[in-house]
């Protein structure tokens, strides 16, 4: 069973982005299980149609998109390659409870080939990806079914 996701659409001023709708309801905040600390999530950044990137998570949403909006080469990592390039984009934020980190791992390596596979194009500003050669029918499954939510 595939869990609830939530649909943000965020604005990004100055490097830095912000909630400011959530399942079509106004807001500034994003909602739980996104919020919480250690629960894994997968995490979809779209622009119009354009699939922009695809990450994973543990840490709250809010947290992770500090981290790629604020860090520049803190230990080789410079950020989000789309920081500067959108305005405005759609964040879809799907929250596996008692999930183990590789299982999500494997979906997004699944759920990029997808969209490549789909669109003839990787994510727009995906820099890597991590693929498990054993990955699971399960997984596969849950992939298929993100990448048409995805796609829509």
């Amino acid at each position: 069973m595939i869990a609830k996701f939530n649909r943000y659409k965020m604005q990004i001023v100055d490097s830095a982005c912000r909630c400011i709708q959530v399942n079509g309801q106004q807001t500034t905040h994003f909602i739980a299980p996104d919020t919480e600390s250690g629960v894994q999530k997968l995490y979809v950044v779209k622009d119009g149609k354009d699939i922009c990137y695809v990450g994973i998570t543990s840490q709250s949403i809010s947290s992770r998109l500090r981290t790629g909006f604020l860090d520049y080469g803190h230990y080789g990592y410079h950020g989000y390659k789309w920081k500067d390039k959108l305005k405005h984009a759609e964040l879809l934020v799907w929250a596996f409870a008692d999930t183990e980190k590789d299982s999500i791992e494997a979906v997004e390596g699944e759920l990029v080939y997808l969209v490549r596979s789909r669109t003839g194009r990787w994510p727009k500003y995906q820099m890597e990806i991590h693929f498990h050669p054993d990955v699971s029918d399960k997984e596969k499954q849950i992939a298929e079914t993100l990448v048409n939510i995805c796609l829509e």
